[in-house]
């Protein structure tokens, strides 16, 4: 189940008594969906359809490349980096390209290339991304957009005794997208990773953590910020971790 912070289960309780997901994000700019939980059943169906891919889909995770472009020297991110391009519920991988982001959007690691391994092509056939893509797709286009460019992100965030884990290093922030999914793949052996969601003045609007396979967040970009509170391991004998997949859709308005 999804974790909610006693501060803010009203506004929680709030988004999930509607199963109306694209209300939601126009309404106040983000939604929350889980897998198990009757409140969407949309997406819980579309999770229903893919559970035998989910599995294999989930392995590529245990072979995520560590991420060298941490400026604060860090060890605790591990990644992978693919674009593609959905049209007319067709998904085309785009060709290789470094993952760019100004200064203004992360002043921490932005203003470079940044240069990461693709997805695994088991990955990208595998029917789990398309079936995701082509959820998300069709819950934001309420403008009839036909076209979305989708920066795909394969995360691991891994802590220890000697080191935090950060899914957010650059804080609170926008990544300059149109809509953002943010999907739970696993958790193991942490405490932290909360969620946070705020409106366009930074007032908290929704705290709470991700727990189990399929929960996720769906925001709009331009209207909300987000981040993610660093994770500690709970048994400090081993590591922790949490993954997820990102999603970010652009507007790719045909002329």
């Amino acid at each position: 189940m999804l974790w909610m912070q006693n501060e803010v289960v009203s506004l929680v309780k709030n988004t999930m008594e509607s199963n109306n997901i694209s209300k939601e994000l126009s309404s106040r700019g983000y939604t929350i969906l889980q897998g198990s939980n009757v409140s969407n059943p949309e997406w819980a169906s579309t999770l229903k359809t893919i559970s035998s891919e989910m599995s294999d889909f989930y392995q590529s995770w245990q072979d995520l490349p560590s991420d060298k472009f941490l400026s604060d020297g860090g060890h605790y991110r591990y990644r992978r980096y693919s674009v593609f391009n959905y049209l007319n519920d067709k998904l085309e991988i785009l060709p290789h390209e470094a993952h760019y982001q100004s200064t203004y959007r992360n002043n921490m690691n932005g203003g470079i290339y940044r240069d990461y391994e693709p997805f695994k092509q088991s990955t990208i056939d595998n029917p789990a991304l398309k079936s995701i893509i082509a959820f998300v797709a069709d819950q934001i286009s309420f403008n009839n957009e036909k076209q979305w460019r989708i920066q795909a992100h394969q995360f691991r965030i891994e802590a220890n005794t000697a080191e935090a884990g950060k899914p957010t290093p650059e804080g609170i922030h926008r990544d300059g997208a149109d809509f953002i999914l943010i999907m739970l793949l696993g958790r193991d052996n942490i405490s932290g990773g909360t969620s946070h969601i705020y409106d366009e003045n930074k007032n908290l609007q929704f705290e709470g953590k991700l727990c189990n396979r399929g929960d996720a967040v769906l925001i709009d970009d331009r209207t909300v910020w987000h981040g993610v509170s660093e994770i500690h391991p709970l048994d400090k004998n081993k590591p922790g971790y949490r993954d997820v997949l990102v999603l970010t859709f652009h507007d790719e308005v045909l002329v």
